[in-house]
């Protein structure tokens, strides 16, 4: 059986982590305080969970190579609703529903899925939306090899009307500043990642006491 969306949790995981650290560092550069700092990076370890209910039900018949078909496809483009509901059900804050729901808005109107624009997409979606496609390029997937960071920029550069600009400048100092450092090696294992994520995420709620 062929696939449209090839869902690995070891990959997704790592994903999830790259645009957490990658969230976090941007809302350090934008002067955020601790709390919307770390409400932004479980929002990025979290955005693409409603991939796991698309990967329950979807299915192909050839291995789709083309990343514009992938990207574009009608059901893949169902994930960021299915994430909200998904978090919605667990009782995630409004915060982090609110940046997960619209982290594919374009800024000028292009996203999905209520095609906002400007200012009003949230805040917390436009950060995430830079940090989502960077982690994006700079990572293997299986139709293409990672971009460099240069490339990457790049890229992002030719497709600027996507994204707030104040906030895409602040993100190419993150990137000046770090690199790919906040990157996730597929090395480590799923319980590795998340283990990982755990620790981190008890230091986070005990400096919040």
């Amino acid at each position: 059986m062929g696939w449209i969306v090839d869902y690995n949790m070891t990959e997704e995981l790592a994903h999830g982590t790259y645009v957490s650290r990658l969230s976090m560092e941007l809302a350090d550069e934008l002067g955020k305080g601790r709390q919307e700092r770390y409400e932004l990076g479980m929002a990025g370890l979290v955005h693409d969970i409603g991939k796991l209910r698309l990967a329950n039900y979807i299915y192909g018949t050839e291995k789709i190579v083309s990343p514009l078909v992938i990207e574009e496809m009608k059901y893949v483009r169902m994930h960021s609703m299915l994430s909200y509901q998904i978090l919605k059900e667990k009782g995630f804050d409004d915060y982090i529903l609110t940046a997960v729901r619209c982290h594919h808005e374009n800024y000028d109107g292009s996203g999905y899925p209520d095609n906002l624009e400007g200012e009003s997409i949230p805040e917390s979606s436009r950060i995430l939306r830079v940090c989502d496609v960077y982690a994006a390029l700079t990572s293997d997937r299986p139709y293409r090899k990672r971009f460099s960071e240069d490339e990457a920029i790049s890229l992002m550069i030719d497709e600027i009307n996507h994204f707030d600009m104040r906030i895409f400048l602040a993100f190419e100092r993150v990137v000046h500043r770090i690199g790919t450092d906040c990157k996730v090696s597929l090395s480590c294992t799923d319980e590795a990642l998340l283990r990982e994520y755990r620790d981190e995420c008890l230091i986070r709620e005990k400096c919040r006491a």
